[in-house]
């Protein structure tokens, strides 16, 4: 006799990998391949178990099926398995075994949306086998279940079938543990994406939305140079823009080298602006290391081949002009459709006559040469990756490692973070004009070398980077141009010194003549010399700008370090020279020579050197305080251009907290005026943050919040700091000037309250407890200040505004210092003190943001505010109710004139207003009601029975009034007015979250207040069930709203 034993473990599903056919009449079970069996009890080799695709049991055997490890779905009586994994991979898994039922119809039926769907089922597969495979990174991860999701929602959009709706992260919702405007929000969301997106094709995702300022780098793998040449040379690697300017810094390759096949560099920090212009070109200068003429070779060689390198018989090559490589690679680096990882070709332009910055200009503006057919160039590979080298690092470290060479943007990327200290100045030499020396009939062979050097000539070692993936050099050697006494160069590289270095240091350009001839090069000496101030008299830095150079010439019989040290009592530029020095003008071994200038090019990349005298006047605060200038400094600030305070963020606020806590006023007991250092550091202070928040710069926003976080350390700012906003609020009634400061300030309010908080925060730290009173007694001032605020006149209307715009988002920082329930107590007499009719938007915006916001998850706070709340939507709902009855006939005449006139009736003034009122009243509703239907804030019934109790009346005549105006208008169509399902589900919501107590209660206090309201109540409410049952109001595909909708109804008439 067979025993069968029951299975340990109840929850065990076996897939079937054959087809298994049943005898009739026996007690076998049959099943398909790849069908999934939930397994109950077992022999040695069978299995009894049931089908959950047929919900039919039997015995079959063991060798048929394959234990596997399932995920389980239950809803009450319905089971939902799937033994694909989790996540994606079980959604696809599921979604696939829903689809093919109706494309076996389709089939059938010969419906044409069968192809449709066959290419998103395979493109499902595919997907399923990315994200199953375990080896995608998490971003590539994101996209693959985005992708997947974008279609399935399509195919189920095809099939007619339900919508499903889902979180942010792709998770299927469940409609029992989210409220029901929640859910209502989800549909509306989901079906908007889906009907966008209709038309594009199954395996295509929506393009994410960008987040603001984006940081971009691009990758460049160099894996072989194909040229005819026998000579060692150096390949500088850049990008420039369409006009042929650089962009970068460039990596240097020393060619032929073994490592040349695996050089790789990343050019960080581009913006979102270079990314999306026109063209990039790669370019590349190859410059030839030898002698003065190259030697003549017929074969083509390759950085494949290890030719050992020529050195010139002297033992002193020159860098010679060989040729450039240039090619667009705009198509390669597009941010919407990104290109594949493939080889390309940078072709190659051999370098005849002209210079090699007019060589680069003729490709780039000479579409015949570009097209022509080129053989010999650089084979590269270039990739674009999201994200500055931090972020490169932690999700592409394949691209950093070993030594790969970064080339940073020759400028500041969109964002400034705190800590990223940078202290770069490149320099471009330009060009220059020389005379005819030394009884020479021809022009020279002019070598450039520009060096570092302090105050007594001494050289800075390894101060000078030649380009990326090379170690820092004493000094710079140029290309050198044959018979050129006008050589135009523009060759760039950067000098690297720390602060203190740079306050002394001086670039000195040396010139020598090199010869043809061996024995006469190393006889010639420095001819001249010109240098540049890296620091101005006045302490700031040399502007980035041209800069024409004097030339001095240097006595034959002097030695180079002495001619280096006496250039620095000289005059560096042209426009520096007195009157007469054309005549004559010579100090020690030098003598200028009237007619030679050199014309270099700078541009500063520093964080912490300015080249603006106004902000280095705020910085140097203590030396203006003791002259008695700082208020003419601090005034001064407020005239910087905006690009350059944003630069010098943290360090200009750190120099304003200190002005703030260490400087005395010259009176006491927070007597303020316009001229005292409080309003004026508070003015500057107002300044950085709105440029901060203004759209242009709003990337800089994580910045300035980044600063106080984590480097803000000013524990006695809070005191003064709200000592001067109480005072700019007092001054309202001081005129327009009084009023244009406070205005500021109440749009930065948000800031300033971090700001504040942030240094008591840092004041608690210290242990200093007994001044927790005092704090308090301080920041109630400021509330009162407020509050006092909100009942001024017209003259303050915006100021009003204003605070209620921002005060609301500064809640979350204020309660971690002050008492929510205090907060909440003050924040309603504000609000109470504010005329009902007065700026009711915004308001009603504030309220919203307060909903949302931390406040109401505190259950004192929430019951001080919900009321108002209550009464204030009530009031604004009823008066759009009035306003309706009133206004009905003039609503008609104003659409049909619309119409006649071709206008759209929904930009006309007389509608919108109100409609906005009720949208955020609505809104408002319900987000309180999903803030209530959570179980992490706290005893909700309270809140829940005073919320019905003067609201579901109001919201219950509001829907009818909204429904049955719907009806009345024939061309309106029920399920496509989002404002009537969002009062709905408000309205749902309520009567979903009320208990019998709660209702017996309400109907009491309706009887109360007016006789018959509770049979109003119910008569109402059958009424318009009946009105959405005849009408429905959700889509008919949206089956869980629908549920829902039946479910509450059911339980309210119970």
């Amino acid at each position: 006799m067979t025993v069968w034993r029951k299975l340990e473990d109840g929850e065990v599903y076996a897939v079937a990998i054959y087809n298994f056919t049943a005898k009739p009449g026996s007690l076998h079970l049959s099943f398909d391949v790849g069908e999934l069996l939930h397994l109950e009890r077992e022999t040695d080799s069978w299995y009894w178990g049931k089908s959950l695709k047929k919900d039919v049991s039997g015995a079959f055997p063991k060798s048929y099926v394959q234990i596997r490890d399932c995920v389980v779905d239950r809803c009450g009586g319905t089971v939902v398995a799937s033994a694909g994994g989790i996540g994606v991979v079980h959604d696809i898994a599921v979604t696939l075994r829903e689809w093919l039922e109706h494309c076996k119809k389709l089939y059938i039926n010969n419906d044409e949306r069968l192809k449709f769907m066959e290419v998103s089922m395979r493109a499902l597969l595919e997907l399923r086998a990315q994200a199953a495979s375990g080896a995608l990174p998490q971003d590539t991860l994101r996209k693959v279940s985005r992708t997947a999701v974008f279609t399935i929602d399509k195919g189920n959009r095809t099939l007619g079938m339900e919508l499903a709706v889902r979180t942010a992260n792709g998770q299927l919702v469940d409609p029992l543990k989210i409220s029901t405007y929640k859910l209502n929000a989800l549909h509306d969301d989901a079906n908007a994406r889906i009907e966008k997106n209709m038309e594009t094709t199954p395996v295509t995702p929506p393009p994410a939305t960008p987040p603001g300022a984006r940081t971009y780098t691009i990758a460049v793998r160099v894996h072989n140079f194909v040229c005819r040449m026998n000579e060692p040379a150096e390949i500088a690697l850049a990008l420039h823009d369409a006009s042929g300017a650089k962009l970068t810094e460039h990596l240097l390759l020393r060619w032929p080298t073994n490592h040349i096949s695996t050089a790789l560099v990343v050019f960080t920090d581009f913006g979102s602006d270079i990314i999306k212009s026109e063209k990039i070109y790669l370019v590349s200068n190859i410059v030839r290391i030898g002698n003065m003429d190259a030697q003549n070779i017929d074969n083509r060689r390759s950085s494949v081949a290890q030719t050992p390198p020529v050195t010139s018989p002297s033992g002193r090559s020159m860098r010679r002009p060989f040729g450039v490589a240039c090619a667009d690679i705009k198509r390669y680096v597009n941010i919407d459709c990104p290109s594949p990882d493939k080889h390309i070709l940078v072709p190659f332009y051999a370098y005849e006559k002209e210079n090699l910055d007019c060589l680069l200009k003729k490709i780039i503006a000479n579409r015949d040469i570009k097209d022509a057919k080129h053989s010999q160039g650089l084979w590269v590979s270039v990739m674009l990756v999201e994200g500055d080298l931090k972020q490169i690092r932690e999700e592409n470290p394949h691209l950093v490692v070993g030594n790969t060479a970064v080339a940073r943007k020759m400028g500041f990327s969109e964002v400034i973070m705190p800590g990223d200290a940078r202290n770069d100045l490149y320099v471009t030499i330009c060009g220059g004009s020389f005379s005819k020396g030394g009884g020479k009939s021809s022009e020279r062979n002019i070598e450039l070398i520009a060096k570092v050097v302090d105050k007594h000539g001494k050289t800075f070692p390894g101060v000078i980077s030649v380009g990326a993936g090379v170690s820092l050099a004493n000094e710079y050697t140029s290309v050198v141009y044959y018979h050129d006494d006008r050589p135009r160069w523009q060759e760039t590289f950067k000098v690297c010194l720390n602060i203190e270095e740079f306050k002394e240091a001086h670039l000195v350009f040396l010139c020598r003549h090199r010869s043809s001839n061996e024995a006469k090069d190393r006889a010639e000496r420095h001819f001249a010399l010109s240098y540049l101030r890296l620091m101005q008299r006045e302490g700031t830095t040399t502007p980035d700008t041209q800069h024409n150079l004097c030339v001095y010439k240097i006595d034959k019989r002097a030695n180079q370090s002495e001619a280096e040290e006496t250039c620095l009592g000289l005059p560096s530029r042209r426009d520096e020279l007195p009157a007469g020095a054309e005549h004559g003008l010579a100090r020690g071994v030098l003598q200028l020579v009237p007619r030679d200038s050199l014309a270099v090019h700078t541009k500063l990349c520093s964080t912490k050197l300015t080249q603006r005298e106004e902000i280095l006047g705020v910085l140097k605060w203590n030396t203006h305080y003791a002259e008695g200038t700082l208020r003419n400094a601090l005034t001064q600030l407020l005239v910087v251009p905006s690009e350059e305070l944003v630069k010098f963020l943290q360090d200009i606020l750190d120099a304003l907290f200190s002005i703030l806590t260490q400087v005395q006023e010259d009176h006491e007991d927070d007597v303020y005026t316009d001229n005292s250092y409080g309003v004026l550091v508070l003015e500057c202070l107002l300044r950085v943050i709105s440029i901060v928040a203004d759209h242009k710069y709003q990337h800089f926003q994580p910045v300035l919040h980044v600063y106080i976080d984590d480097s803000f350390c000013n524990a006695l700012a809070y005191e003064k700091l709200i000592s001067v906003m109480v005072w700019v609020i007092s001054a309202a009634n001081a005129g327009d000037a009084a009023l244009k400061r406070l205005l500021m300030c109440m749009k930065c309010i948000e800031s300033l309250i971090r700001l504040i908080v942030r240094s008591r925060q840092l004041r608690s730290a210290l242990g200093d407890r007994a001044s927790d009173s005092e704090f308090c007694l301080l920041f109630e001032a400021l509330l009162k200040q407020l509050v006092w605020l909100m009942r001024c006149g017209d003259h303050a209307l915006t100021c009003q505004g204003s605070a209620l715009k921002y005060l609301p988002h500064a809640v979350p920082h204020i309660i971690k210092v002050y008492p929510d329930t205090e907060l909440s107590a003050y924040i309603v007499r504000a609000l109470e003190a504010l005329p009902l009719g007065r700026l009711s938007k915004q308001r009603m915006l504030a309220l919203l943001e307060l909903v949302r916001g931390p406040l109401c998850s505190q259950p004192s706070a929430r019951a001080l505010l919900l009321p108002h709340l209550a009464a204030t939507t009530r009031a604004l709902l009823r008066d759009k109710a009035e306003w309706d009855r009133e206004a009905a006939h003039k609503s008609r005449s104003v659409g049909k004139a619309a119409r006649l006139l071709g206008a759209d009736t929904a930009k006309l003034p007389d509608h919108t207003h109100h409609q906005q009122i009720v949208e955020l009243c609505v809104e408002t509703l319900g987000e309180v009601m999903s803030l209530l239907a959570r179980d992490d804030v706290g005893p909700v019934d309270a809140d829940r029975g005073e919320l019905a109790r003067r609201l579901l009346p109001t919201v219950l005549k509001t829907a009818a009034t909204m429904l049955r105006d719907r009806k009345s208008e024939k061309q309106s169509n029920s399920a496509e007015d989002a404002l009537l399902r969002r009062i709905l589900s408000v309205l749902l919501d309520m009567v979903r979250q009320m208990s019998e107590n709660q209702y017996s209660m309400v109907v009491r206090a309706l009887e109360a207040e007016n006789a018959g309201g509770s049979g109003s109540l119910v008569t109402d409410a059958l009424s318009l069930f009946l009105a959405i049952l005849q009408r429905p109001v959700f889509r008919p595909h949206w089956a869980d709203m629908l549920h829902l909708q039946h479910y509450v109804m059911l339980h309210a008439l119970r």
